[in-house]
This record gives C-alpha cells, sequence and structure tokens, in this order.
C-alpha cells in the first residue's frame, strides 16, 4: 500500500512540473518600455506682433527667468530670476532692472511660503542699486485643492483714512474644472471720498479643447509667473484673459458683452500652435515661440 500511495505522488508531482513548465512556456515577454515624451518650451510671447514676455530655461528645464521688453528702447530689459523647492513650487523670485544692458540692480525679492489652501509672500524692496533696504511687505495668494491659484487680492473693503478717505475693493478670483479656468472674475474698486468713483469689474467664461497647453505645467506651480504672464501688454491695464494657466487650449471666451470664439494657426510640422486669434473688436494676436527642449 505504500508502494502505492508513492507512485500516486511521484505521478502528481509530475504533472505538476509538466503544468507548470507549459504555463511557464506561455507567458508573454514584457512590452518594451514606451520611448520618451518630446518636451516642448514656449520662450517668447507676442501680442499684436509686440514682445511681451521671454522665458529662460535651465538644463533641467526649469523656467528660470522671465523677460520683460521696453517698447521705448526696444529691447529686453528688466527681468525675475525664480528658484524652486525640492516639490517644484516657487520658492522666491528676484526682480532686477537693467540699464542700458550694462548696469544691473536688485530691486526686490519675494519668498514665498505654501500652506494648506494660501501662499504667503514676504517682500523686501531695495535701493541703491540693490545694496539697501528700502522696505517690506507681505500679502496673501489663496490657491485651492489642488493648488492652484484662486484668489489675488480681496474681496474684503479696504478702508482708506491717511491723507485720503474713501474705500476700495480689488481682486481677481478663479474658478476651475478640473485643472482648466472656467470663470474668471477681476474687480477694481476705488470709491474716493469727495473724488471720482472707479469701478472696473469684468468677468469671463472660457471653454477648452484636449490639447495640452506647454505653458500650464510652469504657471500652476509659480502664481507670480502666472499673472505676469496673464496680465494684459506692459501691464498698462491688468486686465489679462487668463487662459494661458489652463491645463488645455481655450477654444471660447464668453463675456456679457460677447462670444469669442478662438481660432489657431499650427504649421504642419509643428505639435503646438505658433498663433492664437481672438476675434475682439480688435483683433488680439498671440504669437508664440516654442522650441522642443534638448
Amino acid at each position: 500500500m505504500y508502494g502505492t500511495l508513492k507512485k500516486y505522488v511521484l505521478i502528481a508531482l509530475l504533472f505538476t512540473v509538466s503544468a507548470c513548465q507549459c504555463k511557464k512556456e506561455n507567458v508573454d515577454p514584457p512590452a518594451p518600455p514606451a520611448p520618451p515624451q518630446d518636451t516642448y518650451l514656449v520662450t517668447s510671447i507676442r501680442i499684436n506682433g509686440i514682445p511681451k514676455d521671454s522665458l529662460v530655461y535651465n538644463n533641467q528645464q526649469q523656467l528660470i527667468e522671465r523677460w520683460d521688453y521696453n517698447t521705448s528702447f526696444h529691447q529686453w530689459q528688466n527681468y525675475i530670476s525664480f528658484i524652486y523647492a525640492a516639490d517644484g513650487y516657487l520658492k522666491t523670485a528676484l526682480y532686477y532692472n537693467e540699464n542700458d544692458n550694462s548696469l544691473k540692480s536688485r530691486s526686490q525679492k519675494d519668498s514665498l511660503a505654501w500652506t494648506a489652501g494660501r501662499v504667503t509672500i514676504y517682500t523686501t524692496y531695495y535701493r541703491e542699486l540693490g545694496e539697501a533696504v528700502s522696505g517690506y511687505d507681505t500679502s496673501t495668494l489663496q490657491i485651492n485643492n489642488s493648488r492652484l491659484l484662486s484668489l489675488a487680492g480681496s474681496k474684503d473693503t479696504f478702508y482708506l483714512n491717511i491723507g485720503v478717505f474713501g474705500e476700495k475693493v480689488e481682486y481677481e478670483e478663479y474658478l476651475y474644472q478640473q485643472q482648466d479656468i472656467s470663470h474668471f472674475t477681476g474687480l477694481n474698486y476705488i470709491n474716493i471720498r469727495g473724488g471720482q468713483l472707479v469701478k472696473d469689474a469684468y468677468s469671463y467664461d472660457m471653454r477648452y479643447n484636449s490639447q495640452i497647453n506647454p505653458l500650464f505645467r510652469y504657471l500652476a506651480k509659480n502664481p507670480i509667473l502666472l499673472r505676469k504672464v496673464t496680465a494684459d501688454l506692459q501691464d498698462i491695464v491688468r486686465r489679462g484673459y487668463p487662459f494661458l494657466a489652463s491645463e488645455h487650449y481655450v477654444t471660447s471666451i464668453r463675456s456679457a458683452a460677447a462670444d469669442m470664439p478662438v481660432t489657431y494657426y499650427t504649421p504642419d510640422t509643428l505639435k503646438y500652435p505658433l498663433e492664437q486669434i481672438l476675434p475682439s473688436s480688435n483683433k488680439i494676436s498671440y504669437r508664440y515661440k516654442i522650441i522642443k527642449a534638448p
């Protein structure tokens, strides 16, 4: 009986080994790793043919400088240098002025502290070509659960009582659908007693396609750069369209006055559009220089 049992055990083991070998032979080889995706960098933005932003990247593809264009001297002049924390979010912004591209001086330093729902900006102002401190300031920005900018300024009424008396409310609010800005509201209200009331209020609803905006991953983690890039030309009027801070390309911008479809020009040889056209009362053309990262 013991011999018979031993025989059955040996037969069962042989079937098990055979099954394992067959199973191993039928396993498909692992798929090869996906090829690395190309990265594209926006290096300059023009509005209606006038240079607005020049963007500089380092070898790690971090956006490290944003330059202003001086329309009087027709040259790139003042710039902001950005330093990031290990998680990729902005830590420090250094502001520099250049005179005739020969004399450079630091005018301002912003140190950012990111906490739940808020970014606190500690600002130091400089004088004497950056050699002496002229003052300090602290401001805050509100962010949502995804750490995207949701409110700049404040909806609270600020009462003026130094030299002049009155009330002031100024803010920009960003509402999102996923990671696209679906609604934007701006308000600049100043009521000086005995003076003229200033009230500039505007809002937009925006819709998007599925194409990725190559600027989004940089602006999402750098609210100072976001507000500079989305501001109007030369900050003469801070009534910029904030669609560049969204993950995808905008297809329409709707305000109380009009519904503007946004069109694009994309050469056959490029992955991203070179030009973005807004058919407002005066046509607005955003033109981009986009390069493939080395």
